[in-house]
């Protein structure tokens, strides 16, 4: 699934253009920093993860679609919560019902927010966002 990675880090490194360099809002606000699987030791906060949950191919005549979950995960160490749900704001603007850049070979068929979870522990924020990613293989 390299390829759905490249597509969602693709989407937060410049679809929108909002800031001095093409970036969208969420990279702006994570300060560039969302990776794949886990952030690396010692990261600066606000930060985010992503990764895959499931990926289920579902076969029909003559296409292959792919019906993936994908889990994003945003941390943040304020103490008011302001921050981590402007970060949530910003993601869900960017990938709620959007189409994302595939490479070659894929085309992107929706992208739909299925559940959401925000809790504080040990003081760090996690906000949690699931989405269901359908995708067709070309």
């Amino acid at each position: 699934m390299q390829v759905l990675f490249e597509g969602l880090y693709k989407q937060f490194t410049g679809s929108t253009g909002v800031g001095s360099t093409g970036e969208s809002s969420l990279s702006v606000i994570l300060g560039g920093r969302l990776h794949p699987i886990e952030a690396p030791q010692g990261s600066a906060y606000p930060y985010g993860v992503y990764h895959l949950i499931s990926d289920v191919p579902e076969y029909t005549f003559n296409e292959t679609i792919e019906n993936a979950i994908i889990q994003f995960n945003l941390f943040d160490d304020d103490n008011s919560a302001k921050d981590i749900n402007t970060a949530f704001t910003a993601l869900t603007d960017l990938y709620d019902w959007k189409t994302i850049p595939f490479f070659t070979g894929y085309t992107s068929i929706y992208m739909q927010r299925e559940l959401s979870y925000l809790l504080k522990e040990s003081g760090v924020w996690n906000y949690m966002i699931q989405y269901r990613l359908v995708f067709q293989k070309n």
